[in-house]
């Protein structure tokens, strides 16, 4: 593709929207929300390519009794501090919970503690720590299954950057699918250089850590049907989302759908 690029990381406590805001990053993978969220009132963005059609947010309790949301009236629940965040909240709002959202960047010590009743996480992420570390949640509620099923992580840009220079952000869209396409094929290679990455960068993971999160992340990549990866925003999924966001004042207006996946420009 003939791009130079160079990889920088967001922290647990400094998201991408964060990097792309101050100028670090000129391209980042964000979820759908915060990017929407991030159009109506901050930077507008436009959407390269989405990488995850479904929700990978899990809520690990304590609990054998926590079998739907309702269950977490007036409960202490852990929430990441870098955000994500949106959907719990709507939920919240939505059933008059009362819920006490205790922020974390690490949400084993305080659930071991008792310090929460429950902690939301990620199932690619959060879940496989939480069974690494020995530990057997009373209950794993999945969004995905309970009417929250909304697509997650997609690249993105600026509109400003997009603008003036539309081939360079086409090429590295490009480049990205030909990426994810070459892993599906060849997940155990693709692990194999991940754990090099590992290794040179003293990451407390493993490989079956990485194989978990690999073979979740492929999994909801793919749609409904279980069907090969489309890589592109679909317009009933951004509807859905503008609704919702509306709703419960993330957002004041619609998220135009052929502006924000650069058909506009």
């Amino acid at each position: 593709m003939g791009l130079d690029v160079e990889i920088v990381h967001p922290t647990k406590s400094y998201s991408s929207l964060n990097m792309l805001k101050d100028g670090t990053t000129n391209i980042i993978t964000s979820e759908l929300i915060q990017a929407m969220v991030a159009t109506d009132k901050e930077i507008k963005l436009v959407n390269l390519l989405q990488t995850t059609q479904h929700s990978t947010l899990v809520l690990i309790s304590h609990s054998k009794d926590i079998k739907k949301l309702s269950n977490l009236a007036g409960r202490r629940v852990g929430i990441w501090k870098v955000g994500f965040g949106e959907v719990p909240h709507m939920i919240d709002e939505e059933q008059n919970l009362g819920i006490e959202w205790i922020q974390f960047i690490n949400p084993l010590n305080m659930y071991i503690s008792g310090a929460i009743d429950a902690t939301l996480g990620k199932s690619y992420n959060e879940q496989i720590l939480f069974s690494m570390s020995g530990i057997t949640p009373g209950s794993i509620l999945e969004f995905s299954r309970l009417g929250y099923d909304y697509p997650e992580d997609g690249l993105y840009v600026s509109e400003e950057f997009y603008k003036k220079y539309p081939e360079l952000c086409k090429k590295f869209a490009e480049a990205s699918r030909k990426g994810w396409e070459w892993v599906r094929n060849n997940r155990n290679e693709a692990l194999d250089i991940v754990m090099k990455y590992v290794k040179s960068e003293n990451v407390p993971t493993n490989v079956y850590n990485q194989k978990w999160m690999l073979e979740t992340i492929l999994q909801v990549q793919e749609d409904v049907k279980g069907r090969e990866p489309s890589y592109t925003l679909s317009s009933d999924a951004l509807e859905i989302l503008n609704k919702e966001l509306i709703e419960h004042s993330y957002i004041s207006k619609p998220i135009e759908y052929k502006r924000f996946i650069g058909e506009e420009q």
